[in-house]
């Protein structure tokens, strides 16, 4: 059965205008893509995060021979936003350095967020936000011209679209909205085909409207695409994970947790359900070496041991503890029970199917042999995309562009790529790929060191 949508009576978003005819499905894969989600306002509260999450984002692994130094991410808002001032009692003053062009927007005084790594407009004001310094009207008088008329200018699309920050791709589709009545998203599905439209939308809705199109994508319609809730679901950071509740009610009129738990069956279900409304401590908090000993022998108590696992033991230690104090049990664990090297051959042997390898997508973010784990898991992720006969398209799609938005944190991936390789993301991505498909994904992994503009 097709997903039904309620109504929206809101505009300017990326995820297109409000019809009559409601929200249409993901498109089928290998098929054009048409129609987008819209706007819905909903009633979850809203829990914008203060920053990039450090323990995530902040640094990188040992890296080849490279010709320049990458510095560490911010831990403030990018260069370029100011912080809305403080509503006069009567009239907001206006915001320093805020563009004003014709036509520009009222300016919002709701602040951004970050996901993945990089700012992203508050979901309630989409229609209503600025760039300070941006003017959106040149890009998006670029995509109108490379779009209208008897075919479509693909490089022109590509050379627009790849460099912009999530910030000013709301600003280009408010833009293009408001000059020529038209959604950004719809008219990329029309004017591109396949690979190369998936890789269009995956931009233009941004990380989180993108993310909320994934999970929509992957629990409607017979089965269950099991790496897509791993992945956006599982070792997140919990400012993200309530993030992309709030956003994903707002977007489809949904509930994410309600539709998880129709979705999923048996412990694997309680295991996301938990991913979900964890209150684990921030990642910054300091290690307990007493509580790491105690988790160990209580994993062993849960598995090794006896006969038969304990699986929700396990789950309830990888959900809610940090990724350090995971790294420290997994380093100690094989120390002191040593019938197994390393614990992700505890998790293969006392495991099978979906929770195998969801435990062991949460155990490599987590890796002690690793000095970045969860760049080292994401860049073999994408290697994985690629890998054996046939390129699973899709998968190196969500992977590359989800993880572009941080350039810093891609440039580690790449690093990482290269290392574990022995030759660039960019090679392999250029062998395996064909088309406008494939310079659009050029485009991303080799600007990632550039400042997007």
């Amino acid at each position: 059965m097709k997903p039904s949508y309620p109504d929206a009576t809101t505009a300017g978003s990326t995820f297109g205008l409000p019809s009559t005819s409601g929200y249409g499905p993901p498109p089928i894969p290998g098929q054009p893509i048409g129609g987008a989600y819209q706007p819905q306002y909903g009633s979850l509260p809203y829990h914008p995060s203060q920053g990039p999450p450090q323990s995530l984002y902040s640094s990188q692994p040992d890296l080849p021979p490279q010709t320049s130094h990458y510095p560490p991410p911010p831990t403030h808002p990018h260069p370029g936003y100011t912080a809305p001032p403080v509503p006069h009692p009567q009239q907001p003053p206006p915001l320093p350095n805020a563009s004003t062009y014709p036509g520009a927007p009222h300016v919002s005084h709701a602040p951004p967020s970050w996901y993945l790594g990089t700012e992203v407009p508050n979901i309630f004001v989409l229609a209503d936000f600025i760039v300070p310094g941006y003017n959106p009207a040149g890009d998006a008088e670029k995509i109108r011209n490379a779009t209208k008329g008897f075919g479509t200018n693909d490089d022109v699309l590509i050379s627009t679209l790849a460099p912009l920050s999530a910030m000013k791709m709301q600003a280009v589709a408010n833009r293009f909205l408001a000059a020529y009545g038209l959604q950004l998203v719809d008219v990329l599905d029309k004017e591109s085909r396949f690979n190369f439209n998936w890789c269009l939308r995956a931009l233009a809705m941004g990380p989180l409207g993108w993310d909320v199109w994934l999970l929509r994508e992957a629990m409607q319609g017979i089965g269950t695409k099991e790496k897509i809730l791993t992945e956006l679901l599982l070792a997140r950071p919990m400012s993200e994970i309530r993030l992309l509740i709030s956003a994903y009610q707002h977007f489809t009129g949904r509930q994410l947790i309600q539709d998880v738990q129709n979705d999923l069956s048996m412990k694997t279900k309680r295991m996301f359900l938990m991913a979900l409304s964890s209150d684990r401590s921030p990642d910054t908090t300091p290690v307990d070496y007493a509580h790491v000993a105690r988790d160990v022998d209580v994993l062993y108590n849960a598995g090794e041991k006896r006969f038969g696992t304990d699986e929700m033991v396990f789950c309830e230690i990888f959900i809610n503890r940090s990724p350090a104090h995971l790294r420290a049990v997994f380093d100690a664990y094989p120390k002191k029970y040593k019938k197994y090297r390393s614990f992700a051959k505890v998790i293969r042997a006392e495991f099978r199917g979906h929770m195998e390898a969801a435990l062991l997508h949460i155990y490599k973010g987590a890796d002690p042999k690793h000095d970045q784990p969860s760049i080292y898991r994401d860049a073999k992720l994408i290697h994985q995309s690629m890998k054996g006969f046939g390129t699973r398209d899709h998968e190196l799609i969500w992977r590359v562009v989800r993880a572009h938005w941080d350039h810093i944190r891609f440039e580690g991936i790449k690093a990482a790529y290269f290392k574990k390789q022995k030759t660039t993301l960019e090679y392999h991505i250029g062998k395996e790929t064909s088309g406008s498909y494939r310079k659009l994904l050029l485009e991303l992994t080799q600007s990632v060191g550039k400042v997007k503009r």
